[in-house]
C-alpha cells in the first residue's frame, strides 16, 4: 500500500478528531481557493483539506498563493526563518509492461501519488502574490432558485427521473431515478437541496455517465464493499456544490459524533479512501455543472 495514503489519512483524522467537524463539509471553496503560485489555477480538493488540516489558521485577507522551495529561489525569494511548508499530492503514471495469456507484451499506465511540499507566499520574502482575488462585495442571489435551476438543467440534461413517491431518499440505479421526500417534509429548503444533490452525485455514477457502478448491481448498498467510498463521494460532492450555490450553512451540515466517529473508523480501515473519493467527487461535480471535459 502507497505510504502516502497513509499519511493523507492520518492528517484527515487528526483533523476531525480536534475540530469534530467533517473536513469537506468546510465552506472554504470558491472565495479561498488555494492555488498554484506559478499557474493560477486551484489545486485539487484533496490538497485543499490537506493544507487547511495543516495550517494553525490565516489571517483573512491575506493570499492562498504557494510555491515549492525550488521555485522560490527561482524568484530570488526567502522563507522567512521559522516559517514550515504543507505536504500536497499530486497523481502521477509509470508504464509496467505484462505479457497476457497470448504472450503479447501490453504496456500499463500505473497511477501512484507523488508529494511535494508548498509554502504559502505569505511566507516568504521578496515576492509578492500574483492571484489575490477581491473577496468583498459578494452578491447575495436567491439560492433556492439558483438550486432549483442547477438541479433542472442536469436531470433533463441526462434525463434522470425525480420523483417524491415514497418518504426516504435514495438513487435507483436500475431505474435511473431519484426519490426524495416532498420539501414540506425536510426541515428547511436547505436540507432539501442538500439530500437531492447527493443522490444528484449518485446518479453520476451510472454506468452511461462516469460509470462508478453498473445499472445491473442490484446488491445493498450497505452490503457492498463499496459503499463507503461511493457514500464518501455522494457526501463530498454534496458539499461543494451547496457552497457553489452559496446555500450551505451550519445547520445543514451538522452531524452527531456516532457519525463522525465512524467515518473515523471507515478512514482508518481503508487509507486509500479519501484519496480515491475525492477525485472521483471532484469529476462529478464537474459532471453535473456540465464542466466535464
Amino acid at each position: 500500500m502507497n505510504k502516502s495514503y497513509e499519511d493523507i489519512t492520518n492528517k484527515l483524522v487528526k483533523k476531525i478528531q480536534e475540530s469534530g467537524i467533517l473536513p469537506w463539509h468546510q465552506p472554504y471553496f470558491g472565495h479561498s481557493n488555494a492555488v498554484s503560485y506559478v499557474t493560477g489555477k486551484p489545486y485539487s480538493w484533496l490538497n485543499q483539506w490537506l493544507i487547511i488540516c495543516q495550517a494553525e489558521g490565516q489571517a483573512d485577507g491575506q493570499a492562498n498563493e504557494y510555491l515549492t522551495w525550488h521555485q522560490i529561489q527561482q524568484h530570488q525569494a526567502h522563507l522567512r526563518k521559522g516559517c514550515h511548508g504543507y505536504r500536497v499530492y499530486f497523481w502521477n503514471t509509470f508504464e509496467k509492461v505484462e505479457i497476457d495469456n497470448e504472450g503479447n507484451r501490453i504496456t500499463k499506465q500505473i497511477p501512484y501519488l507523488k508529494s511535494y511540499t508548498v509554502f504559502s507566499v505569505n511566507d516568504c520574502e521578496g515576492i509578492q502574490p500574483r492571484w489575490q482575488r477581491n473577496r468583498t462585495g459578494i452578491t447575495t442571489i436567491s439560492p433556492i432558485k439558483h438550486a432549483e435551476e442547477l438541479v433542472t438543467q442536469y436531470l433533463t440534461r441526462e434525463k434522470i427521473n425525480l420523483e417524491h413517491i415514497r418518504n426516504e431518499a435514495y438513487y435507483s440505479v436500475s431505474r435511473d431515478t431519484i426519490n426524495l421526500p416532498s420539501l414540506s417534509n425536510h426541515r428547511s429548503a436547505e436540507d432539501y437541496y442538500a439530500t437531492l444533490l447527493h443522490e444528484c452525485v449518485h446518479s453520476s455514477g451510472h454506468e452511461k455517465r462516469l460509470h462508478r457502478f453498473k445499472s445491473n448491481d442490484h446488491s445493498s448498498p450497505f452490503g457492498s464493499p463499496n459503499y463507503s467510498r461511493e457514500e464518501l463521494v455522494a457526501e463530498m460532492g454534496a458539499a461543494f456544490l451547496l457552497n457553489h450555490l452559496n446555500i450551505d450553512n451550519p445547520s445543514t451540515f451538522q452531524q452527531n459524533a456516532a457519525y463522525i466517529q465512524s467515518w473515523i473508523r471507515a478512514l482508518q480501515n481503508d487509507v486509500s479512501l479519501i484519496a480515491i473519493a475525492a477525485g472521483k467527487a471532484e469529476k462529478a461535480v464537474q459532471f453535473i455543472l456540465g464542466q466535464a471535459a
